[in-house]
């Protein structure tokens, strides 16, 4: 059975579910015994080809993330700092270490075989900057669709040469000139003048400048000894600490020296929710109700996981739960009014704006720079025995977007990311 097949299932299943619902809304009453245990067990059926087909999703569109240049992530061993080339059958330069702890152990007390020297690189803060060899930053610095939401989801820039210059890209203006910038399409007849529409596209320029971000690992010195059998831990570590700064600035830097975040761009609709402090069923509905129509098709939930107990216990205007339905032993849902949601703990926690976040994150551009350089100081953890090393490499992001578009109705404002007040 193939992916559509496997929709189209999913799609019978919820026409059942249709008729269930109706048939008691049209004799007016609550849903039998019967009725709920098989809505239950249609939903769980729903669930779990939910679970495949966002799983066949999410390894599709990182299949084809990887395979297009204009949307890889940055990897130095590529054209000496360019990225966009092809990996297939390409041997990463390894330096001739046998994996990242060996190599770091070299860097921290120095490489008895001399193959630090073609990595060391001037990062211009005062450290002594190695350059992660090609085959270990292409591990530490690789998407994490399972745990990272932003990048593997976004437009994705080379570095290109120089890495860190600025890179300029033309956005629409959107605003009062409509959802396509005061493009228009204009109806002529044969042999009549085509009369000018009035306003001209407006193509101002948005620059994407890499900035430098760190991310922190602290390792026990007899971890890092035990290269050997402490390699893999040692990247997991190296790659956890990157990918959650870079995630985190992704969704609420301030743009000032870091990304600017989704959260804090000017382009983003700010819904009123019913009440305070909580997340309801209207609030989700008025949301979806200020997405880029365009949007729906890429567009996923990110809220705090301290919203959990209040989208867990979701209830339709007829009292009906529609996140968990009768049955928790399903697990929890992975959509919400259709589309994916994750729980993190790097948006806003409950209450506070921005805890649920509805975004197309393919309106995010992120530019990526030079590195990644690792560098250490073993005085900050002296006492405790451990070293602090430091990954530090450069990247900007921001949306696309720069205020809420127009549609063509001529009143409607809609934007690929909406959040809550």
């Amino acid at each position: 059975m193939n992916l559509q097949e496997l929709m189209q299932k999913r799609d019978g299943l919820c026409g059942q579910q249709e008729i269930v619902v109706k048939a008691a809304i049209s004799e007016g009453r609550g849903l039998t015994a019967e009725e709920k245990t098989s809505y239950g067990t249609l939903q769980g059926q729903i669930d779990g080809l939910n679970t495949t087909i966002d799983a066949a999703l999410a390894l599709d569109a990182r299949s084809q993330q990887l395979n297009q240049p204009a949307v890889k992530l940055f990897r130095p061993e590529i054209d000496n700092g360019s990225a966009g080339g092809d990996m297939q059958g390409k041997k990463l330069d390894d330096g001739g270490f046998e994996n990242v702890g060996e190599f770091l152990l070299c860097v921290k007390n120095g490489d008895p075989k001399d193959r630090i020297g073609k990595f060391k690189a001037d990062i211009g803060t005062g450290d002594v900057g190695v350059l992660i060899p090609p085959a270990f930053s292409q591990q530490i610095m690789q998407l994490q669709p399972e745990s990272e939401i932003v990048m593997p989801r976004a437009m994705v820039i080379p570095a290109g040469d120089p890495p860190d210059a600025p890179f300029v890209i033309p956005y629409f203006a959107q605003g009062a000139k409509g959802a396509l910038g005061g493009v228009t399409l204009i109806w002529s007849a044969e042999g009549n003048t085509i009369q000018p529409a009035g306003t001209d596209p407006d193509l101002p320029d948005m620059t994407l400048q890499p900035q430098e971000i760190s991310g922190l690992a602290t390792i026990n010195n007899k971890t890092l000894q035990n290269w050997a059998a402490a390699g893999d831990f040692i990247t997991g570590l190296l790659r956890q600490a990157w990918v959650t700064g870079r995630d985190f600035k992704f969704l609420r830097g301030s743009g000032a020296g870091c990304p600017l975040g989704v959260l804090n761009g000017p382009g983003v609709i700010a819904v009123k929710r019913k009440d305070a402090g909580k997340v309801q069923y209207i609030d989700i509905v008025n949301m979806l109700a200020k997405l880029y129509p365009e949007s729906l098709a890429n567009a996923m939930w990110v809220t705090n996981i301290t919203n959990l107990p209040q989208i867990a216990t979701l209830q339709n205007s007829m009292g009906q739960y529609i996140f968990i339905l009768d049955n928790a032993t399903q697990g929890l849902s992975g959509r919400l009014m259709g589309l994916p949601i994750r729980f993190t703990g790097k948006t806003p926690t409950n209450g506070n704006a921005g805890d649920l976040l509805l975004a197309d994150f393919k309106s995010y551009l992120i530019k990526n720079g030079s590195g990644p350089f690792v560098a250490i100081s073993e005085h900050v953890k002296f006492s405790a025995n451990k070293t602090v090393f430091r990954i530090v490499a450069n990247i900007d992001g921001q949306p696309w977007v720069k205020e809420p578009l127009t549609l063509e109705d001529g009143s409607s404002q809609v934007s690929p990311f909406v959040t809550l007040q």
